[in-house]
């Protein structure tokens, strides 16, 4: 009985043995599975902040070093790839561009559509009231770019002996305005035209570059901002033989090199005339400048020196002069002339240099047709037969009518309507054109003219009768 006993007992300690390690590792299992769990989560997050401050890092290096780089003139933001060796390629995602206005707070820029993706050079244009501004650039990285006029970040690469960037910009008195013009060089060996801004990437050795003595630009209100060439500025390292003329020999030295031609604003004064050719009787509305001006055979006015945008407004016009003698002459804009010039559009640019003497603008005018005033006088008994018409090339005209016509002169049909009764044809019997230089030609059935020449004031008089009759058939 006690050895039953203590086998008995030797067995549930076995039960409870194999029990108790069967719940510790029913626990444990999952435990170490939540363990494992938080590790690689650990590990996941932690490579996702590598990750991004590898990108962000990234991003930097390749801004700095021309992949894009960036140049603020003042009024643009100019995004230049001028490292295309750099490894891996990548587009710049600008999220957000803040300006410090006048009461010195932060604002961003909303006129500009965000996301805003730079994947090849372009120019961002900015705001008039940003002009001269400090800006921020907020990339998606988080990176920022702090930027003031005329400043840059990484504008060439640096591998051999650098890269140029050729900018140029009226300076007036708000500040520098950036402006297109034409810049002529040999940085590829031969003289070839190019249109500022432009970058030239990786270049080496000596070349000579040269611009022209004005530019221009237009702004918002039409008006024209000439600028006369002052000086060039030479941000970086570059040898250059001159800074005053308008052609510069430049060695560059091993370093990215950006060189603005700088404009001043002409501000002297000129007296323009603008003289109407044609008929000294038209009155003629011209913009310039933005400025309206209306002007009868001849007017001096006074405008910048310079560019200066002229618009013809008067494409038409007639001379009333004559109207009480039946004659209106009608003029067509045909072209101006300056300068030996001709201008065929209705908006053109001349360019009047600072002293220049009686400078003249001669608005074109040519009289392409006149209107002639027509006496329509039917001479017939409307209650007997009805109302007939005169038709003159599909026209209807009506006898006899309160006011004579204006009509334009030229060669016309000439259809005198009749009626038809039944029994007659009741129409023009005679007709008679009578000119107001006292000419006079008169024609009778059968012998109606079928055009008639209106080259003058004019009375027309048709006689109707009846020209037919008919007779049934018995």
């Amino acid at each position: 009985m006690v050895g039953t006993m203590v086998k008995n007992r030797a067995l549930s300690n076995v039960i409870s043995i194999i029990i108790l390690i069967f719940v510790i590792l029913l626990v444990f299992i999952p435990f170490l599975y939540y363990l494992n769990n938080i590790s690689q989560n650990n590990t996941v997050k932690t490579s996702i902040v590598n990750n991004y401050v590898y990108l962000k890092n990234l991003q930097i290096s390749q801004v700095t070093t021309g992949h894009p780089s960036l140049y603020y003139n003042g009024s643009s933001i100019y995004a230049v790839y001028s490292n295309g060796t750099f490894v891996p390629p990548s587009n710049l995602t600008i999220v957000s561009i803040l300006y410090l206005n006048t009461n010195g707070i932060w604002l961003n820029l909303t006129s500009i559509k965000y996301p805003l993706v730079i994947s090849k050079g372009q120019v961002i244009s900015l705001p008039s009231y940003i002009q001269g501004r400090p800006i921020i650039i907020v990339t998606s990285l988080g990176n920022i770019f702090f930027l003031q006029s005329g400043s840059s970040i990484g504008p060439f690469a640096t591998a051999s002996r650098g890269g140029v960037e050729i900018l140029t910009q009226i300076y007036t008195s708000s500040g520098p305005s950036s402006v297109s013009t034409n810049v002529t060089t040999n940085i590829y060996g031969t003289y070839k035209n190019f249109t500022t801004p432009i970058a030239f990437s990786n270049q080496t050795g000596t070349f000579v570059t040269r611009l022209p003595q004005y530019v221009f630009y237009q702004n918002s209100k039409g008006q024209i901002i000439t600028g006369v060439f002052h000086n060039w500025i030479v941000l970086g390292l570059a040898t250059v033989n001159s800074t005053s003329s308008q052609g510069i020999q430049v060695t560059l030295r091993g370093q990215p090199v950006v060189l603005i031609g700088n404009y001043t604003q002409i501000t002297s004064t000129v007296g323009l005339t603008l003289q109407v050719k044609g008929d000294s009787n038209i009155y003629v509305s011209i913009f310039v400048n933005g400025n309206s001006y209306t002007i009868q055979n001849e007017q001096t006015i006074t405008v910048p020196a310079g560019y200066v945008n002229i618009t013809v407004i008067t494409l038409q016009a007639n001379d009333t002069t004559q109207q009480s003698q039946g004659v209106i002459s009608h003029y067509s804009y045909s072209n101006a002339g300056y300068n030996g010039k001709t201008y065929v559009a209705k908006s053109f640019l001349i360019f009047v240099p600072p002293g220049a003497t009686n400078p003249t603008v001669y608005l074109n005018y040519l009289n392409d047709y006149n209107y002639y005033l027509v006496k329509i006088i039917g001479n017939y008994s409307e209650t007997q037969y009805g109302q007939v018409c005169l038709i003159l090339n599909g026209t209807v005209y009506n006898y006899n009518n309160t006011n004579p016509y204006w009509i334009i002169g030229g060669n016309y049909s000439f259809d005198p309507t009749g009626i038809f009764t039944g029994s007659s044809t009741y129409g023009a019997q005679t007709v008679i054109f009578q000119y107001s230089n006292r000419t006079s030609f008169t024609y009778t059935f059968p012998n109606i003219p079928s055009y008639v020449i209106i080259n003058q004031p004019m009375n027309i008089t048709v006689k109707y009768a009846v020209t037919e009759y008919w007779q049934q058939l018995q």
